[in-house]
């Protein structure tokens, strides 16, 4: 549940910079870029080893608004304009690092074997809510993913889910972020590989319990733990609920889908487990104290 160490998150981020550094001197197209991260390390949920690091990578030409009368751009072909720059892009990384993965659908991976880190850069146009035309806050604004294999785009509002859990987890004082890395390093050391549940399902878990709960103080793990596991419960035994939970960007319904119910029983199995073995400990702890101090 410990947050992962400032030196730690750097080399992340410094790996993902120079990915930027490597594209801005390489590419060739008609077209500017522009570049955001998102991922667990701008929230602070993210765990060791098991944490990738997204580059966001746009189209800085042209957006596509919410509402329109017309087409708003027509010098060029955004479809044709996005598979050049994953074709260029990936072959700049090929050239630059020695482990380039480019089967994704919606971005190539690349891992950087002097900072020990992997990088995902995943390709993207600007999607512009009208409430972002009005505010020109890019808390309002979103991002259209290309899926390179069904030529459809996917929209997506990552800096109101950064924005959002990164105030939650303020308010209750790291709570949120305890309990979404709980649940992150209870799957990644899961005895059965799960394949359902991503890390925006776990966020969106842990986000919707209500704050107090949720808010954290000195010593407060097991309590914390137990919160959760109290919401998963609820989930599995609630349909409706479970279907009715969002996303912290309040666009998605992440747990709508039955095929999530499975994975999370075997999740909340693991998680009570600890619970009782951490109890158990903590209880024998303080017996053993109190018996030397008998002495």
């Amino acid at each position: 549940m410990k947050p992962i160490g400032t030196k730690y998150n750097a080399k992340t981020i410094q790996a993902a910079e120079n990915v930027q550094s490597h594209l801005e001197r390489g590419l060739k197209v008609h077209f500017d870029r522009a570049y955001r991260t998102q991922g667990s390390v701008r929230t602070n949920t993210n765990i060791r080893v098991h944490s990738d690091f997204d580059l966001l990578t746009i189209i800085d030409k042209y957006f596509y608004p919410q509402t329109s009368t017309r087409n708003v751009y027509t010098e060029s072909d955004p479809d044709a304009d996005i598979e050049e720059l994953r074709k260029q892009a990936t072959a700049i990384m090929k050239f630059q690092y020695d482990t380039v993965d480019d089967s994704g659908d919606k971005c190539i991976s690349i891992e950087n074997k002097h900072l020990n880190r992997k990088v995902d850069i995943v390709f993207a146009y600007w999607y512009n809510s009208d409430k972002y035309q009005e505010l020109r806050d890019e808390f309002y604004r979103g991002v259209y993913l290309y899926s390179f294999k069904k030529k459809t785009k996917h929209r997506d509002f990552p800096f109101a889910t950064i924005h959002n859990v990164n105030v939650k987890g303020d308010t209750t004082n790291d709570g949120l972020r305890k309990g979404v890395r709980l649940l992150k390093n209870l799957r990644a050391n899961s005895d059965v590989e799960l394949k359902v549940l991503k890390s925006f399902q776990l966020n969106s878990i842990v986000y919707a319990i209500d704050n107090t709960p949720l808010t954290y103080t000195i010593g407060d793990e097991i309590r914390i733990a137990r919160v959760v596991s109290e919401q998963m419960g609820k989930l599995i035994d609630n349909p409706t609920y479970r279907k009715s939970i969002s996303s912290p960007n309040g666009v998605e319904k992440p747990l709508y889908d039955d095929n999530t119910v499975p994975e999370l029983i075997l999740l909340k199995g693991d998680l009570d487990t600890l619970i009782e073995d951490a109890s158990k400990d903590l209880y024998k702890s303080h017996t053993l104290q109190r018996t030397l101090l008998s002495y």
